[in-house]
């Protein structure tokens, strides 16, 4: 563990200029491009350190946005990269987890954006570790790299939630089968400054298709999603999915309509739920074509209570 922990503290190190006073002043000095370098520095030696701890536990999810950010390190003229991204995984004798990880273009000097899959969690398990995970996260301190803390904290924590989690199990009376009925219908309509990370639009995709909701995820800037389905169930995959750190989300608005036995499908817009992706020139998504594609659901009102404005078909 020792030679661990010194490859750690060489990270540590190499961010310590970000704490120091006197090199503060000069760094607010620094053009927005030159404190990008530094945070990429800093992403980068971090990653190396890791993958000496983790050499086979460690997934980077994209290599070529390693390449991206490695590429502006040395030409600062070129496009910024799309944030890094990688999977650590964690084995525990019941199973595994794997901590998710995504560096916004200025970490360390802001949180990293992590949680945790597991097989070993059921809904409200992960659900509630990760929002531990998170806090604690929160809690560290800005400017160093942390993400060699939240993978001991993962470890530390696993087998004790685990087991705090199947006391509490136990103890619970037991609950009666019964049919269950679905009363509601909901379609959740939300917004986020931007929706680029590969990991969180996995997640998206996978909890509707889990939770057996349609609609769309358009991903890019900005980024909108529609979900639909039973209302417990669009809950459920909200709840979970804004627990992941966003820059961004919110539910713009919501509809909700009651059902009569139990059917969902008359009330669908969308009959699966599926990434779409209109990109123009200015790495914003072309909101001519997102009217178009409301348009042919039947859903084009949705556009003004987006922006303020009637949408227009593309010319």
């Amino acid at each position: 563990m020792s030679p661990n922990n010194a490859t750690v503290c060489v990270v540590y190190e190499k961010i310590n200029l970000f704490t120091n006073s006197d090199k503060n002043q000069n760094f607010e000095r620094m053009s927005i491009n030159d404190k990008r370098v530094e945070n990429y520095q800093a992403q980068i030696a971090e990653l190396e350190a890791l993958q000496a701890i983790y050499p086979d536990e460690l997934t980077v999810i994209d290599h070529g946005i390693l390449a991206d950010i490695n590429n502006f390190i040395l030409d600062i003229h070129s496009d910024v990269p799309h944030p890094l991204e990688y999977i650590v995984t964690i084995l525990h004798l019941k199973g595994k987890c794997q901590l998710y990880v995504t560096l916004p273009n200025d970490y360390p000097m802001t949180k990293p954006e992590v949680y945790v899959r597991s097989e070993l969690f059921d809904r409200i398990q992960q659900f509630n570790f990760n929002t531990s995970l998170i806090n604690f996260s929160n809690a560290q301190e800005e400017g160093l790299p942390s993400i060699y803390m939240l993978i001991s904290w993962v470890q530390e924590n696993l087998e004790k939630y685990l087991k705090s989690s199947n006391s509490k199990t136990s103890q619970k009376s037991p609950v009666k089968l019964s049919k269950k009925i679905v009363l509601s219908f909901s379609r959740y309509w939300i917004y986020s400054h931007h929706i680029y990370s590969k990991l969180k639009r996995r997640e998206i995709i996978e909890i509707a298709k889990e939770n057996n909701l349609s609609g769309f995820c358009l991903a890019g800037k900005p980024g909108i999603v529609c979900i639909e389905g039973a209302s417990e169930e669009c809950e459920d995959w909200w709840q979970r999915i804004k627990a992941m750190n966003w820059q961004k989300i919110l539910v713009k608005f919501k509809e909700d309509d009651p059902v009569e036995n139990s059917n969902l499908n008359i009330h669908r817009k969308f009959s699966t739920f599926q990434e779409i992706s209109f990109p123009s020139s200015d790495r914003h998504n072309d909101m001519g074509e997102l009217y178009k594609y409301l348009t042919e659901h039947n859903v084009q009102y949705a556009f003004k209570e987006y922006f303020g404005v009637d949408g227009k078909p593309p010319i």
